[in-house]
C-alpha cells in the first residue's frame, strides 16, 4: 500500500478516535462540580435567584454546583472571568441584560459578550418596581417630578453599581420625566438597599424590595408588570403607564451563559433544566418574593434578544454621555 495513503487512512482514524472521545466527554458529563459564577454582591436578587438555578442544576445533573460571586465594575469583573474561563461545560455564568449588554459598552472590558459567551438559556423576567425610603416626600410621578424640578440633583437615585440594570433604569426614568437625579452607586443591590431602608438615599429599582413594602419600611411610586400593567402584587399603586410614563422599563431577562465554544450539547442540556426549573410548580412563588416571574428562551431566541438589548442600551449610554472611559 502506497505510504501516503496509509498515512491519510492513520490520519482518519486518528481524527475518529478524537471525535469519539470528545463525544464520549460530554456524553459523560457532568463528572466534577461546576462553578456558576455570580457577578454581583451575595445576598443580593441575582444572587439568591442564582442559588435557586444552582440547586436545580445540582438535582439534575448530579453534581455540585457552587456558587462563586465575583462582583465589582458594573459585573464585568465577573462576566470576564467567566469569558476566559475554559470552555468545557464546567464554567457557567449567571447574568441579566445590563451586565451584559449594557456594561461593557460603558467601559473598557477585556472581552465581548457577543463573541465571547455563548447563550444558554434565560429563566426569570423581572417586574419594576420604583421605590423610595419610607418617608420620602413623594407618593407618585407627579410629585417626584415636582419635587426633582424644584431642586435638581438632588434627589438621590441608588443603583446596584454603575452600568447595572437599575442604573439603565434611574437614567431612564430621568430622561422620560424631563427632570434630573443624582446617582449613588453601590457594589450590590443589598448595599443599595440597607441605605434606602435607613434613609441615606431616596429612591432605587430594586426588585427584592417586596417585602421590605408590604411591611411598610418602604414604598412604591410606580409599578410596571407583564404588558405595562399594574403589578398584582401591589394592585392599589397606578403602572407607570396609568402615571403618564408607557415607556418607563427596567425589564431585565435573567439567564445562563457560558464561555464561547461550549459544546452545544451541553448548552442544550443546562437549557433543558432551566426549562425544567421554570416550568417547576413551586418556581414562580420563589420568583415573587423578588418581584420575579418564570419566563423561558432558549439559545437561539436569548441571542435574539441579546442583539437587541445591545442596540436599545448603546442608545441610551450614548444619548447620556455614560461612557467611563
Amino acid at each position: 500500500m502506497h505510504i501516503s495513503i496509509v498515512r491519510r487512512m492513520v490520519v482518519a482514524l486518528s481524527l475518529g478516535l478524537a471525535l469519539a472521545t470528545e463525544a464520549g466527554a460530554q456524553d459523560a458529563w457532568p463528572t466534577k462540580p461546576i462553578r456558576l459564577i455570580v457577578p454581583f454582591a451575595a445576598g443580593g436578587p441575582s444572587d439568591v435567584v442564582g442559588r435557586n438555578v444552582a440547586a436545580a442544576l445540582a438535582k439534575d445533573l448530579g453534581q455540585q454546583v457552587i456558587v462563586d460571586n465575583k462582583p465589582g465594575a458594573g459585573a464585568s469583573l465577573g462576566v470576564a472571568i467567566a469569558a476566559r474561563a475554559p470552555a468545557d461545560g464546567y464554567t457557567l455564568l449567571l447574568g441579566h441584560s445590563a451586565s451584559i449588554s449594557a456594561t461593557a459598552q460603558m467601559r473598557k472590558v477585556s472581552y465581548d459578550p457577543r463573541t465571547d459567551l455563548v447563550p444558554i438559556a434565560t429563566f426569570a423576567a423581572n417586574f419594576t418596581l420604583l421605590v423610595a425610603r419610607k418617608d420620602f416626600p413623594a407618593s407618585n410621578i407627579a410629585e417626584l417630578k415636582a419635587l426633582a424640578l424644584k431642586a435638581p440633583d438632588t434627589v438621590s437615585c441608588g443603583t446596584a453599581g454603575t452600568g447595572s440594570g437599575g442604573h439603565m433604569a434611574c437614567e431612564l426614568l430621568a430622561e422620560l420625566a424631563g427632570i434630573k437625579l443624582l446617582m449613588v452607586h453601590y457594589k450590590g443591590s443589598s448595599e443599595a438597599q440597607v441605605d434606602l431602608l435607613g434613609g441615606r438615599i431616596d429612591l432605587g429599582f430594586d426588585p427584592s424590595a417586596l417585602p421590605r413594602v408590604k411591611e411598610g419600611a418602604l414604598k412604591v411610586l410606580a409599578t410596571r408588570s407583564e404588558g405595562g400593567k399594574r403589578f398584582a402584587g401591589l394592585p392599589d399603586i397606578p403602572s407607570f403607564a396609568e402615571q403618564g410614563l408607557p415607556d418607563m422599563t427596567d425589564e431585565l431577562w435573567f439567564g445562563l451563559l457560558a464561555p464561547a465554544g461550549t459544546p452545544p450539547a451541553i448548552v442544550q442540556r443546562v437549557a433543558a433544566v432551566a426549562k425544567s426549573f421554570v416550568s417547576a410548580p413551586d418556581t414562580a412563588a420563589k420568583l415573587m418574593i423578588y418581584s420575579l416571574y418564570p419566563t423561558y428562551a432558549g439559545p437561539d431566541e436569548l441571542k435574539a434578544r441579546m442583539e437587541k438589548d445591545w442596540v436599545f442600551f448603546g442608545n441610551l449610554i450614548s444619548r447620556h454621555n455614560l461612557r467611563l472611559d
